[in-house]
């Protein structure tokens, strides 16, 4: 079955579209909705019959349907199906039937076949010779960074990390960048701008602008393990992803790559094939979702992800943290043994590092009345020592630091205070050397306990002073809160009812001016003698 639509080539057989010169090809599910759509198009269809005929051997959600509609529309114009809100689709579009013309072509005269010969030389002549900035670029408009970092030492990112892209765009694509002025000019001139539904700022944007792309971004994380979650708004579709880096304007220059694969005219475009980025759109998805503590509903997200791109190792280790905030230890841990494996056969090492580790902090931190301790202790230092090896190895400075606190808690729990008073300083003179001095909060949080259980309370409380005052020094609630309730497990201890209960109102009263659920939750579970711990 091959077709045309408009200028396009259409081979239902082979799964390739000839599209601008470029060759392209279908993702196979796609091909395969779009071969059903095509043969049905005289009649709406359901998305159960659409799911029921491609989707027949495997458990999915609807949204990978979502997903090659979109990819259909993105290769062939939005316009060539059409959505009939809870009946289904159709496809609308005009196609010509072709069949090849090659048996036609030999049963010419030679003198025919060198006139058409020497007119194809000459046009292919005309075409690489032709200026390549002849078509008109797209405009972009990047919006002022959402900065959710938990601290004020990032507070510069919302206009200059906005600035960045803007001229890392400027210079390194062909798209025409809304400038900043004209941008904060059409926003401040919007009534309540920062009220409005987010259709609703886009089409203001779009129509007082002329931005034909529209870039949404947050920055979230922490120093040194930064994820810049993003949408981009075009005229028919919308696209969402994540970058992970250890700086921030590493993280703007993953985005302008994508940016630049995707949409501009460079010539390296030339050599793309058509990718899709479902399994990043159903991760981003599954983030939302566990940002916001729903991990039952995360998990089909991170699931379907995987599915369509085994080797997104985030999309695994946030799956099994998902089983592991939800109870199911034994699975993330499983999950987390298959990252490892996948992890050393891409040589991701950062990879392999966090998921050691992930599996030493599930195994300190998930006990209950059936839990051997000793035994989890001593499984979770082998993963967190193989981490350690392999972040020295490495020189990874930021995940020497994080071992190093984790094996100074083991230590602790197992009354050993030399060594463990000995990893926990380490950990301190490591994050003493990166920008952002809060990462020492959990170290001096553990050599706050340690000298409280060798009956030195005085440098216990000077250890959670020096802990505080970097806390608020930096703006970060998330350390406050923890500092709060390890003292406030001292005081439990101790029966000083009176003043656990002041420093839990302090906690909660931090946490509700964050508004995060998170700590929240951790405050709550606290005061209810629940699992405090949770993979955030």
């Amino acid at each position: 079955m091959r077709y045309i639509l408009d200028d396009i080539k259409l081979d239902l057989i082979s799964g390739l579209i000839f599209k601008n010169g470029k060759k392209i090809t279908i993702r196979a599910k796609t091909l395969l909705v779009l071969k059903f759509l095509i043969e049905n198009k005289h009649q709406i269809v359901s998305k159960k019959a659409l799911l029921a005929q491609v989707w027949s051997d495997v458990v999915v959600q609807e949204q990978v349907l979502v997903q090659s509609i979109k990819e259909i529309r993105d290769l062939l114009g939005a316009d060539v199906i059409k959505t009939y809100p809870r009946q289904g689709y159709q496809w609308t579009a005009q196609l010509q039937k072709t069949r090849s013309n090659f048996p036609a072509f030999f049963k010419l005269k030679w003198p025919v076949v060198l006139l058409m010969t020497l007119c194809l030389l000459l046009s292919l002549y005309i075409i690489t010779n032709e200026t390549p900035n002849k078509s008109k670029a797209l405009s972009i408009a990047i919006l002022p960074i959402n900065n959710e970092m938990p601290d004020l030492i990032h507070d510069w990112v919302p206009l200059q990390g906005m600035d960045y892209l803007n001229q890392n765009i400027t210079s390194k694509t062909t798209l025409n960048v809304i400038n900043n002025y004209d941008l904060l000019d059409a926003i401040g001139n919007s009534n309540d701008f920062s009220n409005q539904k987010v259709e609703d700022k886009i089409h203001l944007i779009r129509r007082n602008t002329g931005a034909e792309l529209i870039v949404s971004t947050r920055l979230m994380g922490y120093p040194h393990d930064f994820q810049l979650h993003y949408i981009i708004y075009s005229s028919h579709n919308v696209e969402r992803g994540v970058e992970f880096a250890d700086s921030v304007n590493e993280t703007f220059d993953k985005l302008t790559k994508q940016i630049a694969l995707r949409y501009s005219q460079f010539d390296a475009q030339a050599k793309l094939s058509y990718t899709s980025d479902f399994s990043n759109e159903a991760f981003v998805s599954g983030i939302e979702h566990y940002l916001q503590r729903e991990y039952e509903k995360a998990k089909p997200f991170f699931s379907t992800a995987l599915s369509s791109n085994p080797n997104l190792l985030a999309a695994r280790r946030y799956l099994a943290a998902s089983y592991a905030n939800t109870g199911d230890l034994k699975k993330g841990e499983r999950l987390l043994k298959s990252n490892i494996l996948f992890a050393q056969n891409k040589g991701d090492s950062r990879e392999e590092i966090r998921d050691n580790l992930m599996i030493g902090y599930l195994l300190i931190n998930w006990r209950n009345e059936n839990t051997d301790e000793q035994k989890n202790l001593k499984k979770a230092k082998h993963y967190i020592e193989n981490a350690r090896r392999l972040a020295e190895h490495h020189q990874d400075k930021l995940f020497i630091a994080y071992t190093h606190h984790e094996l100074g808690k083991i230590y602790r729990l197992n009354k050993q205070y030399v060594q463990a008073i000995k990893f926990l300083n380490s950990a301190l003179d490591y994050h003493q050397s990166f920008e952002g001095s809060y990462g020492q909060t959990t170290a001096l949080i553990e050599l706050a306990l340690v000298s409280h259980e060798l009956n030195d309370e005085k440098s216990s409380e000077d250890y959670f002073s020096q802990a505080m005052d970097i806390a608020i020094a930096n703006g970060v609630a998330t350390n406050k809160v923890w500092i709060l309730l390890a003292q406030a497990n001292i005081k439990r201890g101790l029966n000083q009812n009176l003043q656990v209960n002041h420093l839990i109102v302090q906690a909660m009263s931090i946490a509700q001016a964050a508004n995060s659920e998170h700590l929240i939750y951790r405050v709550k579970a606290w005061s209810d003698h629940n699992p405090l711990y949770e993979v955030n």
